[in-house]
């Protein structure tokens, strides 16, 4: 039998890193800025003198690049071990902190590029510089130079004509801020004027307030015009992580994915947090490094593994704990939080408990004592009543409030969920209320003809309020009516409202939608047959002051049932409150 050794094709091995794995053709300069951060880690372990590790890139004429670095450099030995053997770490496991592989990260060169020139002096042998030449097809030749250059490594590639928009000075420090942001060493860039500039500063200027330069730095790195609402400390106690969250200032959903700057070794990795941040952290966006955790092949994501899931729950724990934290010492910041995000934030409350009982005291919820926060809720002795269906909450709010007892409109978004979570958790007795519970309030009037002449006069004025009269009984009997409004009859008053407030441009399309609605299309005022009110009203003959009286009880329905009330409406309620007091001075 035969032993035989694999042999590998340089040109399927470009096309996979290009069409496969690499997300962009650009990470080539991630890939060269990696090597040239490695060879520095490398040589402080070598050489305790040296003290002022730097990174060059020059941007040349006909787009070429020259990638330089005063690291260990490379012997002639190591060129042929590391370079030329594809995929083999240059790196000899001397440190953890080393990620990159020389061969693979020039290999991505290849991308742009069909030639590639290396130069290189190393620190064990400072007395010799090689010079490496490798072409896209797979040739290479290694030889012993006469330079000055110092110790270190520099390489010059220049571009195939399609990939010549990347090696532009704008665009090369885009990709080098992009994915060297934190790069502990300075990276310059320079240009044929003999211009350089420093490409990875955090910080542009530091002003004395930590706070303040926190922020500004998180504009820095992400580019945002706005100012972020606060900042999260990201640090993990096992030395997973470390880093800022910053708080968005502005309403996201719930299922948004900010862009985020997530490094591996200073080097960015991911912009998608979705594999490290909890889910319900989407208030969020952030910058942090690790040193810990695996890579994909790709170094564009992380291995699932244990060590990412010690890291995303320690992620979960910094997180809560600072919004444990100002729910205590800064409330107002947490109150500017859920302002904001309120929304969303209710959505994942109605799953976390460790989350429900930070925000809910600074939720708001309609109820029949008006708006009250998720404290007060969380703090109400008697049994709180609730109920899902907005339309049924306007028409029980008012019997509610007479009888003095807690009514939440839990119709809207989430709501329902926060409420059932309070009983659950046994913060409060809570009771949901059946939407028909109206039908059952109300009782038949036993003495109807008592009222007719009443009922005949408030029924002709009210309408062209698209409202109609009906005489029941209900408790508490101090109510002297009720207001009720189907969908369609809300559909139409919205439609008047409309009509109202336009300039006459549009009303014959308005008239138009009014008219597909069923003429049945009427909202409902029921009058308390046991109210003393209604009782004195029936015993009037005179049709102006039951006039009066029947929109002055329809606008009081109206706010009390905490419908909208049109400007026309509260023009008519003024002015019949002043006949009333004419009539009383008469």
């Amino acid at each position: 039998m035969n032993d035989y050794s694999f042999s590998v094709n340089l040109g399927g091995m470009i096309d996979i890193l290009s069409n496969h794995l690499y997300s962009s053709p650009g990470v080539f300069l991630r890939e060269l800025l990696q090597n040239c951060a490695d060879a520095i880690s490398l040589r402080k372990q070598l050489d305790s003198s040296y003290s002022e590790p730097q990174i060059d890139i020059k941007v040349k004429e006909e787009n070429s690049l020259c990638f330089s670095d005063n690291g260990a450099g490379l012997t002639e030995d190591e060129i042929h071990k590391f370079i030329s053997v594809i995929g083999q770490s240059s790196k000899r496991g001397e440190d953890g902190s080393f990620i990159g592989r020389f061969g693979i990260g020039l290999l991505s060169c290849f991308i742009v590029t069909d030639e590639i020139t290396l130069r290189t002096r190393s620190v064990k042998t400072p007395d010799k510089a090689y010079e490496w030449h490798g072409f896209s097809d797979g040739r290479y030749s290694v030889k012993e130079i006469k330079s000055d250059m110092p110790v270190g490594t520099e390489i010059t590639i220049t571009a195939e004509k399609s990939y010549g928009y990347l090696f532009t000075r704008e665009k090369v420090t885009e990709i080098i801020r992009y994915y060297g942001l934190p790069i502990p060493y300075p990276v310059y860039v320079h240009t044929d004027e003999n211009i350089k500039f420093r490409v990875n500063m955090l910080i542009s200027e530091n002003s004395g307030d930590e706070r303040r330069d926190i922020l500004s730095m998180g504009k820095n790195i992400f580019g945002t015009e706005y100012d972020y609402l606060d900042y999260i400390p990201l640090n993990s106690r096992k030395g997973l992580f470390s880093g800022i969250a910053y708080i968005l200032p502005y309403t996201v959903s719930a299922a948004s994915k900010s862009k985020h700057r997530i490094y591996l070794k200073n080097m960015l990795l991911t912009e998608d947090g979705s594999s490290l941040l909890p889910e319900w952290a989407f208030f969020i966006q952030c910058f942090f490094n690790t040193d810990k955790l695996n890579p994909t092949a790709s170094r564009e994501d992380f291995y699932k593994d244990s060590l990412l899931d010690e890291a995303k729950e320690e992620l979960s724990a910094c997180i809560s704990a600072y919004l444990e934290k100002i729910s205590v010492k800064d409330p107002l910041m947490l109150q500017k939080l859920v302002t904001i995000h309120g929304v969303a934030l209710k959505s994942v409350c109605a799953e976390n408990e460790r989350l429900f009982r930070i925000f809910m005291p600074y939720f708001v919820f309609e109820t029949s004592f008006g708006n009250l926060s998720g404290k007060e809720l969380m703090q109400y002795k008697n049994k709180l009543f609730y109920t899902s269906d907005i339309d049924a909450f306007r028409q029980l709010r008012p019997v509610f409030a007479e009888k003095n007892e807690l009514l939440v409109n839990s119709g809207y978004v989430h709501d329902r969920a926060l409420l059932t979570m309070l009983s659950a958790l046994g913060i409060s007795d809570t009771e949901q209320m059946h939407d028909s519970l109206l039908e059952e309030l109300l009782e038949d009037a036993e003495n109807e003809d008592d009222f007719s002449y009443m009922l005949d006069t408030f029924n002709s004025v009210l309408y062209p309020y698209d409202c109609r009269v009906v005489l029941k009984g209900f408790s508490p009997y101090q109510l002297a009516s009720l207001y009720t409004l189907s969908s369609e009859a809300e559909l139409k008053r919205d439609i008047n409202k409309s009509k109202e407030n336009s300039s006459g441009l549009f009303d014959s399309m308005l008239d138009a939608f009014g008219e597909e609605l069923d003429n049945s299309a009427f909202a409902v005022l029921y009058l308390n047959c046991e109210n003393h009110l209604i009782k004195k009203l029936s015993e009037i003959a005179d049709e102006e002051k039951l006039s009066v009286y029947a929109q002055i009880l329809y606008v009081q329905s109206l706010i009390a049932g905490g419908f909208p009330v049109h400007s026309s409406e509260m023009n008519i309620m003024n002015q019949n409150l002043i006949k009333l007091i004419e009539w009383g001075i008469e």
